[in-house]
C-alpha cells in the first residue's frame, strides 16, 4: 500500500487564489486565460478540466518551468473549474498543491476584456486602473492587470510587478 503524500504548498500570485486548506486554494478568474505567476521555482505543472488531465508540462533537468507562463490552453469559459496540480522544486515525486480556478461570469470577464483594451499603451492607464481595482478591493483584477501580457513597458508598472512578486504571499 501506497503512504499518501502530505500536501504542499505554493505562493500563487497570479491568479490571484487564496488558500482554502493546507495544500489547497481557489480563485475567480476574471480573464478566460489567466497568466501564470508562481513563487516557488517549480518542477511540475498539471492542467485538469471535468476531473481529466489535458495538459502537463515538466522541467527540463536542473531548472524550474519558466514564470509568467501564459495560459497554455482553450480560455476558461464563465463559470467552468480547472484544477491546476503544482508540484515545487524541493516536493517529492507526487506531492502537489491544488488551485482550482473559477471562471468569472460572463460579463465580468467581457468587462475585463473592454478594460484591458481601453488602456491601450498607456502605462498611466493601466496604473491608474490598477490603483481602482486594488482601492476597490478587487485584487484578482488588479493582478490580472498587473500580469497581464499587453501591460506596456514602464519603470513604475515594472518596479511595481516586482514589488507584488517580493511580497508573494507574506503580505
Amino acid at each position: 500500500m501506497q503512504r499518501p503524500v502530505d500536501p504542499v504548498a505554493v505562493c500563487v500570485v497570479s491568479p490571484r487564489v487564496e488558500a482554502v486548506e493546507e495544500g489547497d486554494a481557489a480563485g475567480v478568474v476574471p480573464t478566460p486565460s489567466p497568466q501564470l505567476v508562481v513563487i516557488e521555482p517549480l518542477l511540475e505543472l498539471r492542467i485538469e478540466r471535468r476531473g481529466r488531465p489535458v495538459w502537463r508540462r515538466l522541467a527540463a533537468a536542473g531548472e524550474a518551468l519558466p514564470v509568467p507562463l501564459a495560459w497554455p490552453l482553450e480560455p476558461i469559459t464563465p463559470g467552468e473549474v480547472v484544477l491546476l496540480r503544482l508540484r515545487p522544486e524541493q516536493a517529492p515525486e507526487g506531492a502537489f498543491a491544488h488551485v482550482h480556478l473559477v471562471g468569472a461570469s460572463a460579463e465580468r470577464m467581457a468587462s475585463t476584456a473592454a478594460l484591458i483594451r481601453s488602456l491601450a499603451q498607456s502605462s498611466l492607464a493601466w496604473l491608474a486602473a490598477i490603483e481602482a481595482a486594488l482601492e476597490s478591493e478587487d485584487v484578482p483584477l488588479a493582478w490580472t492587470l498587473l500580469f497581464a501580457p499587453q501591460l506596456p513597458d514602464s519603470a513604475d508598472l515594472t518596479a511595481l510587478r516586482a514589488e507584488v512578486v517580493r511580497r508573494g504571499c507574506g503580505d
